[in-house]
């Protein structure tokens, strides 16, 4: 089901990452996990051999990061991303909660 979505419309991207998390988070079996953005993409149904694509993905997750939604790991050769269940992210996106995307919105608009 891999789709290629329209670069140009950030709110698309957005949706994409929602959808990917969302699908990351409920396959969660332990407390935490941990993504790349081009897992982020896998699991949101995008293709992901646009470099562009992962570069936006990657500015969100900084995003979240910076707000204090998540956490960065820099220990291994590439950058990954940990939710735990303690963030309320992790609640709005396991419970499917139609507000989810318009707090990624206000989060990466700042």
């Amino acid at each position: 089901m891999n789709y290629r979505f329209n670069l140009s419309d950030f709110k698309s991207v957005l949706k994409t990452v929602y959808t990917g998390m969302q699908k990351i988070v409920g396959e969660a079996r332990g407390s935490c996990v941990s993504f790349t953005p081009r897992k982020v993409l896998e699991f949101g149904g995008v293709d992901t051999t646009a470099p562009v694509a992962l570069t936006l993905v990657k500015h969100i997750l900084e995003k979240l990061v910076e707000a204090g939604f998540m956490q960065r790991d820099d220990s291994r050769a590439r950058t990954r991303y940990v939710l735990c269940k303690n963030s309320p992210l992790w609640q709005k996106l396991r419970g499917g909660d139609s507000e989810t995307l318009a707090l990624l919105e206000a989060v990466t608009s700042e």
